[in-house]
């Protein structure tokens, strides 16, 4: 079975749009989901702070642009 990889974001509300942040990578293994963070994510005004995780796509292709 293969395993999920997931998208590690971070979102930022404004104006009533929704910002997303890649914040690094996740990977499923047997036991648990290991987390790679490149960037931390920011405590909102009530000092909480949210991550999500989105599974891959593998049909999407990304850009740096």
């Amino acid at each position: 079975m293969e395993k999920k990889k997931f998208d590690v974001l971070t979102a930022k509300v404004k104006n009533e749009n929704v910002y997303w942040t890649v914040l690094g990578k996740a990977w499923e293994n047997d036991t648990n989901i290991k987390i790679e963070f490149n960037a931390l994510p920011v405590a909102n005004p009530n000092g909480d702070i949210f991550v999500y995780l989105k599974e891959e796509k593998k049909d999407v292709q990304k850009s740096n642009e």
